[in-house]
Order: structure tokens, then sequence, then C-alpha cells
């Protein structure tokens, strides 16, 4: 009798090869695919809490990387969405720093359409593509409806990046980012 696993094992390819250290996906190259790796969330969440974007100082390396493999976040919207509890579950954070991180978080809503834009993490927009995006189409939900001739027209932008724009923007999951953040009072459109 043939092994069951000998018979599907010409059907399916069993991918092979290095994993990442963090979550365990097969690698493509050097770089983990899984959006949802801890290593990914953090980096996000370490670019969201930087000066150029949301300026939230207390949420250093050390706590990005806590957040994300305690599975409390998967996306910087999500930051929002935390309660106190979530936050003291932290070794970093306290009650007294906690009520600093609220205002933090509070403040960072105000971010400008050149921060929101850089720190949706889409590929090929750096801080200077994000700015002359922000002037050109001033809100974010004007850019979300233009057409990939319009954004290549931007200053810096090529086609490349202007085609991960339109993808980011018709993702599922980065419209239920958006959603999260215009209902936290972000400036979407």
């Amino acid at each position: 009798m043939i092994p069951i696993f000998k018979i599907f094992e010409g059907l399916f390819k069993i991918p092979k090869g290095p994993k990442c250290a963090e979550c365990q996906s097969v690698l493509i190259g050097s770089d983990c695919p899984n959006m949802d790796c801890p290593i990914k969330v953090a980096f996000w969440v370490i670019r969201w809490a930087s000066p150029e974007v949301g300026n939230i100082p207390i949420i250093n390396d050390s706590i990005a990387f806590k957040l994300a493999r305690l599975n409390l976040i998967i996306h910087p919207a999500d930051l929002y969405e935390l309660s106190e509890s979530d936050w003291l579950q932290l070794d970093e954070v306290d009650k007294t720093k906690y009520k600093y991180l609220a205002q933090y978080l509070e403040t960072s809503k105000k971010m400008s359409t050149e921060s929101l834009l850089f720190g949706f993490r889409i590929k090929g927009v750096d801080l200077h593509v994000a700015q002359n995006l922000a002037k050109k189409f001033l809100v974010i939900s004007k850019l979300r409806s233009m057409k990939i001739e319009d954004i290549k027209a931007v200053d810096s932008v090529s086609e490349e990046t202007a085609y991960a724009i339109i993808q980011w923007f018709r993702d599922s999951f980065n419209k239920r980012i958006l959603k999260m953040l215009d209902a936290q009072g972000f400036k979407i459109d």
C-alpha cells in the first residue's frame, strides 16, 4: 500500500528553503512574504511612530516588537484601538507613561497627508514622493480616485510606484485600515 503523502507528493509543490526566524514563512530571496509577520508589523509601527509620520516617541522598537509578537496589532490603525489594559501588559508602559502615550496618539490623528502617505508603507513612496503626492492631490480620498497616468505625472513617481499606489488603495486589507483611521478621526478626506 502506498502512503497517502506519496500519492499527493507529486500533485502539490511543498515549499522548501530557508524560513523566517520570526514566523517560519518560507523566504522569497531574503524577504519574508508574510505581511502579518511580527517583524514586518513592528517595522511598520516603528515607521508610523517616527517623527516624520505620527511623532509618537514613546513607541520605540521594543514596544513595537512586543505589540506585534503579542498579536495586539497587525497594522498601525490597531494602535488606536488598544485599551489601557492592553498597553499596560507591556513592561515598558506604566500608568504615567500611558497618559503621555494616549496624548501622543490623539495628537498623531492630526498628521498631514504626506505623513499618512509615508506612514502607509506603500512600495516606492519615500518621504519625498509622499510630499509630492500630497502637494498634487491634497487629500487621501482624491489620490484614491486617480488613474495611474495622473499619479505617474507627479514628480519623482515612477510607473512602478504609481502602480503600487493604485494596488495599495484597492487592497481590501488597506481599505479596512483607512476605514479604521477615518473612524478614529484622521483626515482622510
